[in-house]
């Protein structure tokens, strides 16, 4: 061979093994053989540890309180005896994340052989109504459960296709005036903008778009000292910033009757 020709092939062998070099583990990590081989690895060590005594023998549960606890053991999927650093801890935290009740999970390995579990379980906050449907809900307006809601029946229920995103704001305000918030059946959301209160007795209390707690502790001076609940009335309307519009059971449809109140009057 020429020296041409062997300087030609010995440059084509240098670019052959530096392409291998380069490219070869580029490819078996793409092929998944390097993923395969590395997984395979893990899986041995796993069971040598686990024979060794690294196994799950007790899974600690914290938290719970309206979720199944049958149903936590189902989603978490960690058996008795299987090898503790085998168990997926992110995996097996986002599996109890999926469930109603649970808001947020932690899972932690404790060695030897301790799964410590611990949930923050959704604080149930309102009954929400649509459609004749419904549901619990919590302050962050998630849908909770729309079963075995008897022993719910306590809570507010909030009607309207937008009432969960603002059922916790609402609350707050009523609960500023607690004799009156006693006497709360519902909350009827209008129009996205504004609520209705259904008193016990019926009588509907209108409030304004804005200045919602204002209204609420005017009309809750104004019940004090009038006891404006006790009347034969259909509703208040206390969207008019210093005046009321009372309408009677007895009134005919469409007619109302305005009310103003100032300072040291009589209303």
């Amino acid at each position: 061979m020429s020296r041409w020709t062997r300087r030609f092939f010995r440059g084509l062998s240098y670019m052959a093994v530096l392409g291998f070099l380069v490219g070869g583990p580029a490819w078996l990590w793409h092929s998944g053989w390097i993923s395969g081989a590395v997984q395979s690895v893990l899986q041995a060590t796993f069971w040598h540890a686990g024979k060794a005594g690294l196994r799950v023998e007790e899974v600690l549960l914290q938290g719970r309180e309206h979720e199944s606890a049958e149903r936590i053991t189902q989603v978490l999927g960690i058996k008795q005896g299987a090898p503790i650093l085998a168990i997926n801890l992110q995996n097996a935290r986002k599996r109890l994340e999926t469930l109603a009740w649970v808001r947020v999970a932690s899972v932690e390995r404790h060695f030897p052989n301790t799964i410590r579990v611990k949930i923050v379980e959704r604080q149930p906050m309102a009954i929400w109504q649509f459609e004749s449907k419904l549901a619990l809900i919590d302050h962050e307006g998630a849908t909770i459960t729309s079963k075995k809601l008897e022993r719910f029946r306590h809570l507010l229920v909030v009607v309207g296709k937008t009432a969960p995103a603002h059922a916790a704001s609402l609350i707050q305000t009523l609960a500023k005036e607690p004799e009156l918030n006693k006497r709360v059946n519902a909350a009827v959301r209008i129009g996205n903008r504004r609520w209705n209160i259904q008193m016990d007795n019926g009588i509907y209390i209108r409030l304004p778009e804005n200045g919602t707690e204002a209204a609420w502790r005017h009309f809750a001076k104004l019940e004090r000292k009038y006891q404006l609940l006790k009347q034969d009335l259909l509703s208040i309307d206390l969207r008019m910033p210093g005046q009321l519009i009372v309408r009677t059971r007895g009134d005919r449809p469409g007619l109302n009757r305005k009310v103003t109140h100032r300072k040291g009057e009589s209303t």
